[in-house]
């Protein structure tokens, strides 16, 4: 039910892509960051063991002209994750600057440096952090969708 009710926000979201995006002005070219991408596979690995995999997780990007908006179904303890703000796109990394952000989000570093590997339908982003002696991997993999 809850992919049924994000369906009309994604239509919107492609539309208004599709309305904006479908001239490139002279002397730019398209970044090929830009579109609607959901995600397709997460994986939780601690010191390098596979702890998950989800193949059923709903959350979306939506990259446009310097701005990134994404959200994802609440976790099973209710917290809410989405964030908005900008971002760029150089030499494979996408850095993310968020101003609007969930609770959840919210702490004192708001800006996030992402390596990803991508090819023109998909791109895979590795999220690093350490807690205690345990060093954690959560492996997004994004389709892209328009």
């Amino acid at each position: 039910m809850k992919k049924k009710a994000a369906l009309p926000y994604l239509v919107l979201a492609g539309v208004l892509l599709g309305v904006c995006c479908n001239s490139v002005p002279d002397g730019k070219t398209a970044n090929p960051i830009d579109g609607v991408w959901e995600l397709s596979h997460f994986y939780h690995l601690a010191n390098g063991d596979t702890l998950s995999v989800d193949t059923s997780k709903v959350q979306h990007k939506i990259y446009l002209d310097g701005h990134v908006i994404w959200n994802t179904d609440p976790a099973a303890d209710a917290s809410e994750w989405h964030g908005y703000g900008t971002y760029t796109f150089k030499n494979d990394t996408i850095t993310e600057t968020l101003i609007s952000m969930s609770k959840s989000m919210q702490s004192d570093v708001n800006t996030y440096v992402i390596p990803i590997e991508r090819s023109k339908n998909t791109y895979k982003q590795v999220n690093t952090y350490k807690r205690n002696d345990t060093v954690f991997h959560n492996i997004e993999v994004y389709k892209k969708l328009n």
